[in-house]
């Protein structure tokens, strides 16, 4: 087994008596082994509740605790202020949503979603706006694989929030966010960056990307499932108010009025963390940081190109997305996804089939499913022949 894959337990099992080939890590990425370590060390060590106990182990997970966010801000050169620890990047949205949107959005506001958003990303902003009945402005597909300052602007101008993918989780693409971000703060945007995927794929740098918003997920970073971060600017933040009650959040409780609330980031984070999460996630990113940025980028670029050419030359395949970025949508002409990915399956690989929470984006490209085939850090050259093995096979039997 390849040296990196061998890192990954969950590599190891056979389906249906083939070698697994994993290429669903857009979806959720499987864990390596010092992550499922981490989380015994915490669970089965000095684990505890943190911040208010007084006895040894409390202090003790609390400190680890804390470093770990500490950890992840230097993963993503962040202010740790701005931290806020949450369950998933769908949570870190709906926060944004209803303790920023609420404050500041009103009828008479409009705000900039685009085609290619995850639902994550459109439905917490849907429910707001039924509330309140701002104007949700939507930018094409078309218009954002050919963006520019001249057919964005109209977009962003006299709206109050741009909410955008860092890189679509259907197809890899990556919005011009370089050009988009200042020009959306320039026209009186707040904006929001959802790094889902993007995180995964490059290294970050919120000090220099200009968002005010930036949410994550664990569970795709190689870390566990119930973690999530969302980073914003701490004074946009300290002018918020909580999102949920209880817990850390409180400064004093009085009744019947009269509570007040923590600072920042506590007064984001009601009710007990996912602690043994976070200090797992940190362990994940040191994982990476070994492998380091460079040597993972130039692995995921050398299969890329590989995946995207064994693909393009399956004349029975129809092809979505844009090549060598390591995510690949497609479908097999004359044939359902689920049928295709159902027969992948049985001949051991793993890929998405369905809508991929991205309704929008299907009905941009005029279908209403198709397969999806992502790599991981761990991703080989078997796993790429074994996918077009499996395909072949699959269009015989189903065309």
């Amino acid at each position: 087994m390849d040296s990196i894959a061998a890192r990954f337990p969950a590599l190891s099992r056979t389906v249906y008596g083939k070698r697994l080939a994993y290429l669903d890590s857009a979806a959720s990425a499987q864990k390596p082994q010092v992550v499922l370590d981490t989380l015994m060390e915490v669970l089965g060590g000095a684990y505890a509740n943190i911040h208010r106990g007084l006895y040894y182990n409390s202090a003790e997970t609390t400190a680890t605790f804390e470093a770990a966010r500490e950890r992840m801000a230097r993963f993503l050169n962040a202010d740790p202020r701005g931290l806020i620890v949450v369950r998933n990047a769908t949570e870190g949205v709906n926060l944004v949503a209803q303790a920023w949107g609420r404050t500041n959005l009103t009828a008479k506001d409009a705000i900039v979603l685009t085609e290619v958003e995850h639902h994550a990303n459109i439905v917490p902003w849907q429910i707001l706006q039924a509330e309140i009945g701002f104007e949700i402005r939507v930018i094409p597909l078309d218009v954002l694989k050919a963006s520019t300052p001249e057919n964005i602007k109209p977009y962003v101008d006299g709206a109050k929030l741009l909410a955008i993918t860092q890189m679509s989780n259907v197809s890899g693409l990556k919005p011009d966010l370089k050009m988009m971000i200042p020009l959306a703060k320039a026209a009186g945007c707040v904006v929001l960056v959802d790094g889902s995927q993007g995180v995964v794929h490059a290294r970050q740098d919120l000090s220099t990307l200009g968002a005010d918003f930036y949410v994550m997920t664990g569970h795709k970073l190689y870390g566990p499932n119930g973690i999530g971060l969302l980073w914003g600017n701490p004074d946009v933040l300290e002018a918020m108010p909580p999102y949920q009650g209880g817990g850390d959040m409180i400064d004093k409780v009085v009744l019947p009025l009269g509570t007040t609330y923590a600072g920042v980031p506590a007064r984001f984070e009601a009710g007990t963390p996912p602690i043994s999460e976070l200090i797992a996630l940190a362990a994940a990113a040191d994982f990476m940081e070994e492998l380091g940025w460079d040597v993972m980028a130039a692995r995921e670029h050398t299969l890329a190109v590989r995946l995207s050419a064994m693909m393009a030359g399956l004349d029975f395949v129809e092809i979505y997305s844009a090549p060598d970025t390591g995510i690949v949508a497609f479908n097999v002409k004359g044939a359902h996804s689920s049928d295709v990915a159902t027969l992948l399956d049985q001949q051991g690989v793993a890929v998405r089939s369905g809508h991929h929470c991205a309704m929008p984006y299907m009905a941009a490209l005029g279908i209403e499913s198709c397969l999806r085939a992502s790599l991981g850090v761990y991703s080989t050259e078997d796993d790429i022949a074994q996918l077009e093995e499996a395909l072949t096979k699959a269009h015989q039997m189903l065309v």
